[in-house]
C-alpha cells in the first residue's frame, strides 16, 4: 500500500534513481492527479548537492511555459529535499525513437517545432539547459513535448549582460564541440544539441561519439565528407539542409530559434511517410495501458551535478499503489489509468514469474550479456557500448496474473539507442512467449 505523504496524497513506489536521490510518483487519492516528486538525500551529498538543488529549484520556479515541465514547489524535511514536478504521462521522446529507424518525419517535425519553441523561451529568460537530449524531453497526455530536468541549467544572461560559460557538462554525443575545448556561448551550444536530437529522431542513430578532433565521424562531417555515411545518407535533402545549418562548427554561424522555426522543412506540413516500416508504425500505435517514461542515462561529461536525472516513469504496477480500498472508493484514480500510454521497452509473457526469469537469464547468456540478480525479480545487465563506455540496464519481472508476467527494461547508464538495440535483441529471442497485455480490469492491485 502507498504511504500518505501529505493529506490526500499517496506516495507510490520509487520510479527512478539518481546518484543522490530518487523520483516517486505521488497520486491524489480523491482526484487521481499525478505529480512527480524528486527526493534528494542531502546527507549523502553534503553542501555541494544542496547548492545544486537549490539552484535548480530557483531557476525552475522562474519559468512557466507550455513546453517546459512545471515546478509546483519544493520543501525540505529531515535532510531530504523534495521537488514537486508536473507529471508527463506519455513518457520520454527517447521512447519514440526506434534504433536505426527513427520515427515518422511528421512526428519528428512536430517535436522539433515544440523543442525549438521551448528552447527559445529558455533563452529569452536568460537560461541555458546544457543537457538537451531525448531522455530529457517528455510528452504530456496530448503528446506535446515538454523540456525537463534543469539540473544542469544555469543563467547566462541577467539584466541584459551576457556571460560565456566554461563548465564542461552535458551528454557527450549531444554536446557542442566548443563545450569540450574552451569557454563557450550558452545559446548556440543548446541549439547544437537540438540538431543532434533531430538527427536521432529522423535516423534512429547518433552521428558520432563526441564532436572532437579525435572522432573520425565528426571530422568527416566538418570537412563535408559525409554524404555516403550514415546517418546522413538516410536523410532527405530538405531536413538535411536544416541540420547542416544547425550543426555548424562555428557557434556564431548557428541559427537562432526563430531562424530554425522559419526553415522551409518546419513550415511545410508533412504526412506520415510510406518509407517508415509498417511494423514499427503498428508498434507505435499500440495502446498498451502503461506508463512510458524511463530512467535516463547519467550525465556523461559533468559528474559534479549528481541531482541531474529526469522524470522517470513507473510501470503499471508502480502506479497501482492505489490499493483495493482506494480503487473501490475513488473511481477517478482508475479512470486516470485509461489515459496512460505504453512504454516500448517492455513486454508481456505467457509465463509464470520464475519461468519468465529463467527464460530471460538464459537469453541474456545466449546474447553474451553479463547479468546479476539484484533481487528475486530484478536482473541488472552490465555491458560496454561501442564507445567502450559502461552500458547498464535493469530488467524487472512482474507477475500480472497466474501465467502472465511483464518484463520492464530500464536504462541506468550509457547510450540510450544502444540500450534499445539490446532490448530488441532480447525481445526477438523471447518472441515465442510474448502476448498482448491484459486489460486494466485483469491487472491486480500490488
Amino acid at each position: 500500500m502507498g504511504t500518505e505523504f501529505v493529506e490526500g496524497w499517496i506516495i507510490s513506489h520509487t520510479l527512478g534513481e539518481g546518484a543522490y536521490g530518487e523520483v516517486k510518483l505521488v497520486i491524489n487519492k480523491h482526484t487521481g492527479d499525478c505529480v512527480a516528486m524528486k527526493v534528494i538525500d542531502l546527507a549523502k551529498g553534503g553542501d555541494s548537492v544542496r547548492a545544486c538543488v537549490e539552484k535548480e529549484v530557483k531557476i525552475h520556479k522562474l519559468l512557466k511555459d507550455k513546453h517546459l515541465i512545471r515546478c509546483y514547489g519544493s520543501r525540505e524535511q529531515s535532510n531530504f529535499f523534495y521537488i514537486f514536478l508536473e507529471y508527463a504521462c506519455h513518457g520520454e521522446l527517447f521512447d519514440r525513437i526506434e534504433p536505426d529507424v527513427g520515427m515518422p518525419p511528421a512526428d519528428a517535425q512536430k517535436f522539433m517545432k515544440q523543442l525549438i519553441a521551448g528552447v527559445s523561451y529558455l533563452h529569452r529568460c536568460g537560461v541555458t539547459h546544457r543537457d538537451i537530449k531525448p531522455e530529457n524531453l517528455l510528452l504530456d497526455k496530448d503528446d506535446n513535448l515538454k523540456i525537463s530536468d534543469l539540473g544542469l541549467a544555469t543563467v547566462f544572461r541577467y539584466n541584459g549582460m551576457e556571460r560565456t560559460l566554461e563548465k564542461k557538462c552535458g551528454t557527450l554525443p549531444y554536446v557542442a564541440p566548443e563545450v569540450l575545448v574552451r569557454r563557450y556561448a550558452a545559446a548556440p551550444a543548446d541549439i547544437w544539441s537540438c540538431g543532434i536530437v533531430l538527427v536521432a529522431m529522423l535516423a534512429g542513430e547518433l552521428p558520432w561519439d563526441k564532436p572532437h578532433v579525435d572522432c573520425e565521424e565528426y571530422i568527416a562531417w566538418k570537412k563535408g565528407d559525409y554524404m555516403n555515411r550514415p546517418p546522413w545518407s538516410k536523410l532527405d535533402t530538405i531536413p538535411l539542409s536544416l541540420i547542416k545549418i544547425i550543426l555548424n562548427h562555428l557557434p556564431s554561424a548557428r541559427p537562432t530559434p526563430q531562424q530554425i522555426a522559419d526553415h522551409r522543412w518546419l513550415k511545410t506540413p508533412l504526412k506520415q511517410s510510406s518509407k517508415f516500416p509498417e511494423l514499427e508504425k503498428k508498434r507505435l500505435k499500440e495502446n498498451h495501458v502503461t506508463l512510458s517514461q524511463t530512467v535516463p542515462s547519467s550525465c556523461a561529461v559533468d559528474a559534479e551535478v549528481p541531482t541531474s536525472f529526469s522524470q522517470p516513469t513507473a510501470p503499471i504496477e508502480d502506479l497501482l499503489i492505489c490499493t483495493q480500498q482506494i480503487m473501490a472508493t475513488q473511481t477517478t484514480v482508475q479512470n486516470s489509468l485509461q489515459k496512460l500510454v505504453r512504454r516500448m521497452t517492455r513486454f508481456y509473457l505467457s509465463l509464470g514469474g520464475e519461468d519468465a526469469l529463467n527464460e530471460l537469464t538464459s537469453v541474456l547468456e545466449k546474447l553474451k550479456l553479463e547479468w546479476s540478480a539484484t533481487s528475486e525479480k530484478v536482473v541488472t545487465v552490465c555491458s560496454i557500448d561501442r564507445r567502450k563506455s559502461p552500458l547498464i540496464f535493469k530488467a524487472t519481472v512482474f507477475v500480472i496474473q497466474p501465467g502472465t508476467t511483464l518484463i520492464d527494461f530500464r536504462l541506468s547508464k550509457g547510450d540510450g539507442l544502444e540500450f534499445k538495440r539490446h532490448f530488441l535483441s532480447v525481445r526477438s529471442s523471447m518472441k515465442s512467449f510474448i502476448v498482448r497485455p491484459p486489460s486494466i480490469s485483469e491487472i491486480p492491485d500490488f
